[in-house]
């Protein structure tokens, strides 16, 4: 069983702009891993080969958020074969109406971005209403964890 930890933030101008930063880096890493499926997943083949992407990202998100973000992408996609075989032996659940590759994190009304950052969970600490992240982020937090 997974555990989702959601948190209300409260951070500093200057906490928040790194925040966003490496929020849009998140999405920039997804949405690039994904249009690389997409593509050779249309050329009849899938490419898996992601190793440039995380050397380009890594520095700007650390290393263990890239790696959530391209595990949750391989999730994505290894979820989207199985449709795939499913629909094909005709065993597709009935709430599915139609099998479609991952989407990009883009709100489609805006074209904006979604700003989602993936930390892996021995990668942050709760102490004293703070919330620490990597690259030494501390930010405060409202409410209830």
């Amino acid at each position: 069983m997974k555990r989702t930890n959601t948190f209300a933030l409260a951070p500093t101008k200057t906490q928040h702009e790194r925040l966003l930063e490496i929020a849009d880096a998140c999405a920039r890493l997804w949405n690039e891993l994904n249009y690389r499926r997409r593509q050779s997943f249309f050329k009849g083949e899938i490419n898996w080969e992601s190793r440039d992407l995380y050397d380009k990202y890594k520095g700007t998100i650390g290393s263990a958020t890239a790696q959530q973000v391209q595990r949750k992408n391989n999730e994505a996609w290894r979820s989207f074969f199985a449709l795939l075989r499913l629909k094909a032996e005709g065993k597709l659940p009935p709430h599915v109406q139609k099998v479609r590759p991952p989407r990009y994190w883009k709100n489609r009304e805006t074209g904006e971005r979604k700003l989602l950052i993936l930390v892996r969970c021995d990668c942050y600490r709760l102490e004293a209403g703070a919330l620490k992240l990597p690259k030494k982020l501390k930010v405060k937090w409202k409410g209830q964890p």
